[in-house]
């Protein structure tokens, strides 16, 4: 997120913002380790497959909204 749109925002905003994109980063990590979990299961049963790399393609999503949610702790605790 751009720091200029940041100081725009209140800081109301910014903890709505900041606390969704916890709660996302929670889910998505969650969910990606039971898909994960699934899909080992699923290839000790039936072989090796391809839907294995779904779900590691999709983790790269949590690095980002890791840096996000810096981003935003960082402007809240600016404004203190």
């Amino acid at each position: 997120m751009n720091q200029e749109v940041l100081s725009k925002l209140s800081t109301e905003e910014l903890l709505k913002r900041h606390t969704a994109v916890k709660t996302m980063v929670w889910l998505l990590a969650i969910g990606l380790t039971g898909v994960l979990l699934f899909f080992i299961y699923m290839s000790i049963q039936d072989g090796l497959t391809p839907l294995l790399v779904v779900p590691l393609a999709l983790s790269a999503i949590i690095p980002l909204n890791v840096k996000n949610m810096k981003t935003l702790k960082k402007e809240l605790d600016s404004r203190k």
